[in-house]
């Protein structure tokens, strides 16, 4: 157990070197605290076997971070599960961003020439699972019973470099969350527990993967590193200015994607369609307008870009769940009287 915890402590102060926090003891297991610097959260990592490490992220970021996993250098399958929230993957030096949905399985197959680096993304609470092969140490004390990883590992010559993002998985996500009542076992009993957790979810992960290339199933729509630049520029120009007359075509023309891939790319990053994401900036901005400034509620609509009051009006509604005009006399402090209708 001293071997595989020492193990586990080198690990975190290898990956301490780009999260620039502080690896500490919780209970005898090492846990790496991140700096207060780039938000608030913490990685823990267990050594389950030789060759088998099992890291979980619970992080909340206040900036955008990319985290290049190159900190060891053998070949490597990696496989992820976001139980808590979205984040983004691309391997370093090439274009394709893929996203890692919440309840999502993926595997990825690593090389000298493909690192595997995470984008997470910021204000975001994230819980992520990472269980790690090193695959020419696990290889070689595989047991017989471990045909199913043996065959997967033996597809790596034909995937270097590849990514794939399988199906939703409820029943993986129950078993990192019983992880968390031994995430700090100080007990032969209690790591023993957790390693048993940590390998049933490999080997679900496994059986996951089997079954999305038995049945054919493709990865998720990926975007090139160019394509989400410029959907994080159109993202910016949005916020700033949600008053302009935001329609697919003049964005289109503006950016030069087509309507169809901006709709891909902002359902891709906002998990929104373009037009919702224009409604829930305008709303945001509504709202700042009512509750910090004299205009009354159609110098509002109009100055932020909406056309109809009335629709305003019902859509305000559904959001804060009452009136414009019941939210300005809430937020001014004055009571506030039953409304016959919105307004």
């Amino acid at each position: 157990m001293k071997t595989k915890r020492r193990n586990a402590l080198h690990e975190l102060l290898l990956l301490n070197e780009k999260l620039k926090g502080k690896v500490a003891n919780e209970s005898g297991v090492p846990v790496l605290m991140v700096d207060t610097t780039i938000g608030s959260g913490q990685v823990n990592c267990v050594n389950l076997e030789e060759g088998l490490m099992a890291f979980e992220f619970d992080l909340t970021l206040n900036t955008d971070h990319e985290l290049v996993m190159d900190w060891v250098e053998s070949d490597q399958v990696c496989l992820f599960y976001c139980l808590k929230g979205n984040c983004f993957h691309k391997f370093y030096g090439h274009q394709v961003v893929t996203k890692l949905e919440e309840l999502q399985t993926a595997v990825v197959f690593n090389d000298k020439d493909h690192k595997t680096k995470l984008i997470f993304k910021k204000d975001e609470h994230l819980v992520f699972n990472c269980i790690r092969i090193n695959i020419n140490e696990y290889k070689n004390q595989l047991e017989e019973q471990r045909d199913t990883l043996t065959a997967l590992l033996d597809s790596y010559d034909k995937t270097e470099g590849y990514l794939h993002v399988g199906k939703f998985n409820l029943e993986i996500g129950e078993l990192i969350k019983k992880l968390e009542n031994a995430k700090f076992a100080d007990s032969i009993a209690s790591l023993s527990y957790f390693n048993g957790v940590c390998l049933m979810i490999l080997a679900k992960q496994i059986e996951q993967f089997q079954e999305d290339m038995e049945k054919g199933i493709q990865p998720a729509t990926t975007l090139l590193k160019k394509e989400l630049e410029m959907i994080t520029e159109l993202t910016d120009y949005i916020n700033n200015y949600p008053e302009a007359p935001h329609s697919i075509d003049a964005i289109s023309a503006k950016s030069g994607i087509s309507p169809s891939k901006l709709q891909l790319g902002f359902k891709f990053m906002h998990d929104a369609t373009l037009g919702e994401y224009i409604r829930n900036v305008r709303l945001k901005k509504a709202e700042e307008l009512i509750r910090t400034t004299d205009m009354n509620i159609s110098e509002v609509v109009y100055s932020i870009g909406f056309t109809s009051r009335s629709y305003f009006c019902k859509i305000f509604k559904n959001k804060y769940n009452c009136s414009p005009k019941a939210y300005k006399k809430q937020v001014n402090g004055r009571p506030i009287k039953k409304e016959k209708k919105d307004v």
